[in-house]
């Protein structure tokens, strides 16, 4: 499934249009820029907590670590010397069903924060380490867990800053509205993570240096097309509207009703790019 391409940046801070140096490769693959990486080692040991035998709490742990290797987070389930951080993974059984949450811990085992699962699991599945449930465990937990790493990582990076230097951009996310399938959620999650990875540290519930709310507005069109249009603004503190982003494309009818997975990734991986250098502008005109 192609994802949406980034077809205008429009700055109403700047002077006229932003560059566009987000669309695809010639050959239709993804943006060199999804090759960055949170500048992080995870190490990912088998847990005791998790309700399964020792060889499938081995095998998770593997699973778990290629995951996140599929997001482009350096992670590994082999025991390395001084790793940046360590994920344990813990489990709790309710009424039939497993839920899972992750623990990010530094080198010295001090928690640096926790996420869970997208969904809980059946409980007989899981006890049995039935191969599907736990490829799709990790497979979920990837995606949460690359968020937290992103902000964590974004949080070391203001808390290390020098005195003198400036001092990375915050801003408070409102959240995505309009969005088929679990477009609201899933782009919200990805557009944390990649603002992070833009050097945009997100700030919840806090105030922040500057505001942005996502929208996804989808349109019928003829021979079973629909045109969606991603539009995301981005304020000061005082409301004061310094720039927009909009993504737009035209997909097959039902295209996005359901999961939106890697769609997410790349649409928010495009639209960071532009919010930073919205965000630049504004800096640098005052």
């Amino acid at each position: 499934m192609r994802a949406l391409a980034l077809l205008l940046l429009v700055a109403t801070a700047a002077c006229g249009r932003l560059p566009m140096p987000f669309e695809r490769t010639p050959e239709g693959g993804a943006p060199t820029e999804l090759t960055r990486s949170p500048p992080a080692r995870i190490v990912v040991p088998p847990s005791t907590s998790l309700g399964l035998t020792e060889g499938s709490a081995r095998r998770f742990a593997v699973l778990l670590a290629e995951a996140l290797q599929e997001r482009e987070v350096p992670a590994t389930a082999a025991s390395i010397a001084q790793p940046h951080y360590r994920l344990l993974a813990s489990a709790e059984r309710s009424a039939g069903m497993v839920r899972l949450t992750y623990t990010l811990v530094d080198a010295d085992g001090a928690s640096l924060g926790a996420t869970g699962g997208l969904r809980p699991l059946p409980a007989a599945s899981w006890a049995g380490g039935e191969e599907w449930v736990l490829r799709q465990a990790a497979a979920e937990a990837a995606v949460s867990v690359a968020d937290l790493l992103a902000r964590v990582d974004a949080s070391r990076r203001v808390a290390g800053q020098t005195h003198g230097e400036p001092l990375p951009p915050t801003l408070r996310f409102g959240g995505v509205r309009g969005a088929p399938g679990d477009g609201n959620i899933s782009l919200a999650r990805a557009i944390r993570a990649a603002l992070a990875r833009a050097g945009v540290v997100v700030q919840e519930g806090a105030q922040a240096e500057f505001d942005l709310e996502g929208r996804v507005f989808v349109t019928d069109l003829p021979r079973r097309q629909q045109r969606v249009e991603i539009i995301w603004t981005l304020t000061r503190a005082d409301g004061t509207e310094i720039g927009t982003v909009s993504q737009l494309n035209e997909v097959p009818v039902g295209t996005l009703e359901g999961l939106w997975a890697d769609i997410a990734a790349v649409v928010a991986d495009q639209a960071a790019g532009g919010v930073a250098e919205v965000i630049r502008r504004a800096r640098a005109g005052g």
